[in-house]
């Protein structure tokens, strides 16, 4: 332990605190270096999985951490706001339940949370550019790769 002005800090908090601020840098940094590079995926459905993993293990600080990516990225792609959360609730309710009961393993649980989670998303995004009259999709084909880097993240991580 190291005593600095009378307060000991312990090694793991140091550890702990520049893990943190990596998080933050990602959390902040990620979305905004989506709309330079279109090509960088946005992760929703990863962002899904890690927010409904979040849920079920009641850690309530990454639960609100991935809710706040996910409204930084909207806002910076100028989407719909709340429109992820509102998709995200929705699929857990309707939806997890029933993935939960029938699929036992972890890693196809994620896969198929991560893949509804998106159609319904982007399903979301065509019917409000038609009720609102917008393109808010532009190219179909960059959906199907978002997709499957949704589906390797959730594998990998």
């Amino acid at each position: 332990m190291q005593t600095l002005s009378r307060v000991q800090r312990n090694l793991s908090h140091q550890k702990a605190l520049t893990l943190l601020a990596g998080w933050l840098g990602l959390w902040l940094l990620y979305p905004s270096m989506e709309s330079l590079y279109p090509l960088l995926p946005p992760l929703l459905g990863f962002v899904y999985v890690k927010w409904r993993d979040a849920l079920y293990r009641r850690d309530y600080f990454w639960v609100l951490g991935w809710m706040v990516y996910a409204v930084i990225f909207e806002s910076v792609w100028n989407l719909p706001l709340y429109g992820i959360w509102t998709v995200m609730i929705v699929t857990f309710t309707l939806f997890d339940p029933k993935f939960t009961h029938l699929i036992h393993s972890h890693w196809l649980l994620g896969v198929m949370s991560a893949v509804v989670f998106d159609l319904l998303y982007y399903a979301f995004l065509v019917v409000y550019g038609a009720v609102m009259h917008l393109d808010l999709i532009d190219n179909g084909l960059i959906l199907l790769y978002y997709l499957l880097i949704d589906i390797a993240g959730v594998l990998l991580f």
